[in-house]
C-alpha cells in the first residue's frame, strides 16, 4: 500500500516536469494558445485596420498645402520625421506586444497594464483617449469643410464658424447614437468606409499622373485661379524651398501632418481577435507603418510636380480641375471616409475609457466602468460630452496641434518606460521581440518630445503637466496593482543604489538619529491577564485578531491601563521619531511555529493591522511579525536580523515586562538576557514603564526634558522624564 503512491509519483513527475518547463518557457502559467477559429491574422487583422485609421482626411485636404507652403524639402523632413517617431513607438509596441503570454489580451491599454504597470498604464491610457477623442473631432471638422465645398448653401444660415459647429455637434451627436445602436452595423460599415477610402485614393492617384489631360466631367465652367500644370521636374525645382506664411510655419505644417501617424495603436485595440497577437502586432503595425510612409511621400512628390504654388497655395479649389472622373463624387468619398474614420474613434473611446475605469486606479471613473447590454454606455456618454466640447473650435488646424500632443505624449510615455523597464533589467520585463534594445525606447522619447516643443511649447507644457498630474493622482491612490512598472522599478532601482552606495561607519557616526526596533509580545495583555482591573480577552490562538479601535481621535487610541498594546507603543515611536528617522516593528508571537499554515496567516493578518495602524498613527517605516517557538527567541531574532544596511535599527523600544511577578525565574532572566543582547549588538535601549501614563499624540505638554548621556563608549543613554 506504500509502494503504490511512490510509483504514482514517480511516474507523474516528469510529466508535471515538463509542464512546467513548458509554460515556464513561454513566460506564463497558461497553457499553449489554442488556434481558434475565426480569429484574425496579420493581414485582416492589423495592417488592413491599421492603415484604415491612419489614412485620413489631412491626405485629401491638407498635402497639397504642406507641399505649396513648406516646400517639398521641408515637406518630406516632416514625413520622415513623423515616421521615425511612429517606427520607434511601433518598436516599444511590439516589445510590449511580446513581453510575456499573449492570451487575455483584450486591447491596448490591458497590454500597456500588463507591460508597464497600472499605474503608468493609466495616465498614458487617458491620455490615449483623449488623442482618440481629438482624432474624431479632426475627422469631423474636415468632412464638415469639404462638405462646404460640396454644397456651400447648407452653411450661410448664418456665420461661418457657428455653422461649421453646428454641423459638426449634429455629426457627433448622429456617430453616437450609431454606436449606441449597436457594433454589428457598425463593423459592416467600416468596410464600405474604408471601400471609400480606397477608391478616393486611387482617384487621387489617377488624376495626378493623369493631369492636365483628364479632366472631370463636372468641372467648374467659371474657374478662373490657377490650373495644375501636369507632372514636371520644373514644378519639382521650382516647389522644393520653402514659402511659409502665418499659420502654415514649419511647426504648423508639422502639426497638421503629424496625425497621419496617429493610428499605429489600432492593431493592438484589436488584440483579442488576433489568432496570434505577440506575432501579428509587430509584423501588421511596422508593415502598415512602412506602407503609410511610401503612399504619403509618393502624394506630396506628385503633388509638388503636378502645379505652381500658387496652384498648391490657393484658399481652396484645388479639387475642382484635377480629380477625375468626378469632383463630386471625390469629394462625397471626402466626406464619407472623414465620417467612417471619426465613426472608428468613436467605437474605440468607450471601450477604452471603460477598460481603464475597470480597473479603479481613479475611484471617480470606476462608474464608466458599467456595461449596458454588454456595451460601455456611461463610457459613451464620456466621450461624446468631451467631443461635443472639442468640436466647438471649429477649425481643423487649431485641432491639429492639440491631437498631436496627445498622441506624442503618449508615444513619448510608452518609448520612456520601454527605456527604463530594458534598462533597470525589470524582472517582469521580458520582450521576445529581437529588435528592441533600451536604446530605442530612449531615442524614442528624446524625438517625441522635442517634436512636441517644437510645435509649440505651451501645449507640449500643458500636455506633461496634465499626464504628470493624472500620474500622481493614480499614485496617491495606493490602489493594488498585479503587475510591476518602470516607476516602481526606477524607485526600486534608485533605493538599491542609495543604500549600497552609503558608508555605514561614516552615517552612523556623522548622522546619528534613533533608528528604533519597536520590539513587543503580541497580545501580551491577553496573554498574561491583567493587573488593572480590566478583563482579558481571549487567546489570539483560538480566534481572529481583534479589530482596531473605532475611535477617530489618535489620543483615545493611546488611553486606558491594559499592557503595552500596539496603540501605545506606536504612540511612543511617533512622538520619539518625530518625522525622521526609521521604524521597524517587530511582534513576536510565541508558541507558533512557521511552518504552520494557520499560524501563518494570522500572523500576516496582525501585520496588516499594524500597518493599517502606523499609516494611521503617521509613523513611516515596517512591520512585521516573528514566529517563534518562545519569546525570547523571537526577540533575539529580531535584534540580529531587523533592518538592511543603513537602516539597520540603532535604538530598541520595548516595553516593560510588567508580568514579571507571574514567574520571576522565567521573566526576569529573559529580560536580562534581551538587555545584554542589546548590549552586545551596540544599540540604545529603552524600556518604557507604565506606559499608560505617557501623553497622547495630541497632548501639549510644558517643562523640561532632562537627556543624559551616561558610558559614552557604550552609545547614548536617554532618561526621558514628564
Amino acid at each position: 500500500m506504500v509502494a503504490t503512491p511512490r510509483r504514482a509519483a514517480v511516474s507523474e513527475g516528469p510529466t508535471l516536469h515538463k509542464q512546467i518547463t513548458m509554460m515556464s518557457q513561454r513566460g506564463g502559467s497558461h497553457p499553449a494558445p489554442v488556434q481558434q477559429r475565426g480569429k484574425l491574422g496579420t493581414y485582416k487583422g492589423v495592417l488592413v485596420p491599421t492603415c484604415e485609421n491612419m489614412w485620413g482626411v489631412i491626405i485629401f485636404l491638407r498635402f497639397y498645402k504642406i507641399v505649396g507652403y513648406s516646400g517639398l524639402g521641408y515637406a518630406l523632413l516632416i514625413a520622415s520625421l513623423s515616421f521615425m517617431v511612429a517606427l520607434l513607438t511601433a518598436l516599444s509596441l511590439s516589445a510590449i506586444a511580446t513581453c510575456g503570454t499573449s492570451q487575455g489580451l483584450a486591447g491596448v491599454y490591458p497590454m500597456l497594464a500588463r507591460a508597464l504597470g497600472k499605474e503608468m498604464a493609466t495616465a498614458v491610457g487617458l491620455v490615449y483617449f483623449l488623442g482618440i477623442v481629438f482624432l474624431a473631432v479632426l475627422e469631423v471638422l474636415g468632412a464638415c469643410e469639404e462638405l462646404e465645398m460640396v454644397q456651400h448653401s447648407l452653411f450661410e444660415f448664418t456665420t461661418h464658424i457657428n455653422a461649421v459647429r453646428a454641423w459638426a455637434s449634429a455629426f457627433m451627436l448622429a456617430l453616437a447614437l450609431l454606436v449606441a445602436g449597436g457594433i454589428r452595423l457598425i463593423s459592416q460599415l467600416g468596410l464600405v468606409f474604408f471601400a471609400v477610402v480606397l477608391l478616393t485614393m486611387l482617384s487621387f492617384y489617377l488624376s495626378l499622373f493623369g493631369a492636365p489631360n483628364l479632366e472631370p466631367i463636372d468641372a467648374p465652367a467659371n474657374a478662373t485661379g490657377p490650373a495644375p500644370s501636369g507632372l514636371s521636374t520644373a514644378n519639382l525645382r521650382a516647389n522644393w524651398g520653402p514659402s511659409f506664411a502665418p499659420g502654415y510655419e514649419f511647426t504648423d505644417c508639422l502639426a497638421i501632418f503629424f496625425p497621419c501617424f496617429t493610428g499605429i495603436l489600432s492593431g493592438a485595440n484589436r488584440a483579442s481577435s488576433l489568432r496570434d497577437p505577440a506575432s501579428a502586432i509587430p509584423r501588421g503595425t511596422l508593415g502598415a507603418i512602412t506602407l503609410s510612409f511610401c503612399v504619403y511621400v509618393s502624394f506630396l512628390i506628385l503633388w509638388a510636380a503636378v502645379g505652381e504654388r500658387e496652384y498648391l497655395t490657393m484658399e481652396h479649389g484645388q479639387l475642382d480641375e484635377l480629380i477625375y472622373p468626378s469632383v463630386k463624387a471625390a469629394q462625397i468619398g471626402i466626406v464619407l471616409s472623414s465620417l467612417g474614420q471619426a465613426l472608428q474613434c468613436v467605437v474605440v473611446a468607450p471601450r477604452l475609457l471603460a477598460s481603464i475605469a475597470a480597473d479603479g486606479m481613479l475611484r471617480p471613473m470606476r462608474s464608466l466602468a458599467r456595461l449596458t447590454g454588454g456595451e460601455p454606455k456611461l463610457a459613451l456618454a464620456a466621450t461624446y460630452l468631451v467631443g461635443a466640447m472639442c468640436v466647438l473650435i471649429g477649425s481643423l488646424n487649431a485641432v491639429a496641434p492639440l491631437l498631436s500632443m496627445c498622441f506624442l505624449t503618449c508615444y513619448s510615455m510608452m518609448n520612456l518606460n520601454c527605456c527604463l523597464l530594458g534598462l533597470l533589467k525589470d524582472p517582469h520585463w521580458r520582450p521576445r521581440f529581437r529588435y528592441f534594445h533600451w536604446a530605442v525606447g530612449l531615442v524614442g522619447f528624446v524625438l517625441c518630445t522635442s517634436i512636441m516643443f517644437v510645435i509649440d511649447w505651451r501645449y507640449a507644457l500643458g500636455a506633461w503637466l496634465l499626464t504628470l498630474l493624472v500620474l500622481a493622482l493614480v499614485v496617491r491612490t495606493n490602489a493594488q496593482t498585479d503587475w510591476g512598472s518602470a516607476l516602481v522599478g526606477l524607485r526600486f532601482q534608485l533605493a538599491m543604489r542609495s543604500l549600497t552606495g552609503i558608508d555605514i561607519k561614516a552615517h552612523l557616526d556623522e548622522n546619528w538619529r534613533p533608528q528604533l526596533l519597536l520590539l513587543y509580545h503580541l497580545r501580551e495583555e491577553e496573554s498574561h491577564g491583567s493587573r488593572r482591573g480590566s478583563s482579558a480577552a481571549a487567546g489570539w490562538g483560538e480566534a481572529e485578531p481583534p479589530a482596531e479601535p473605532s475611535s477617530s481621535s489618535l489620543g483615545d487610541l493611546v488611553r486606558g491601563d491594559v499592557g503595552h498594546t500596539h496603540e501605545r507603543m506606536f504612540s511612543v515611536a511617533a512622538q520619539l521619531r518625530h518625522g525622521s528617522g526609521l521604524v521597524i516593528a517587530a511582534a513576536v508571537v510565541p508558541g507558533a511555529s512557521a511552518d504552520s499554515l494557520r499560524a501563518v496567516a494570522l500572523a500576516e493578518a496582525e501585520r496588516a493591522r499594524m500597518d493599517s495602524l502606523m499609516g494611521r498613527m503617521g509613523v513611516r517605516g515596517f512591520c512585521k511579525t516573528i514566529l517563534a517557538r518562545t519569546l525570547l527567541e523571537g526577540k533575539l531574532g529580531a535584534i540580529q536580523w531587523a533592518g538592511l544596511g543603513p537602516l539597520v535599527p540603532n535604538t530598541l523600544l520595548m516595553g516593560w515586562p510588567w508580568w514579571w511577578r507571574d514567574e520571576p525565574e522565567k521573566y526576569v532572566p529573559e529580560l536580562v538576557s534581551t538587555i545584554n543582547a542589546a548590549t552586545i549588538h551596540e544599540k540604545t535601549l529603552l524600556l518604557c514603564h507604565r506606559l499608560s501614563s505617557f501623553p497622547g499624540p495630541d497632548e501639549e505638554l510644558s517643562g523640561f526634558l532632562d537627556v543624559w548621556c551616561i558610558i559614552p563608549l557604550l552609545g547614548p543613554f536617554l532618561d526621558l522624564s514628564w
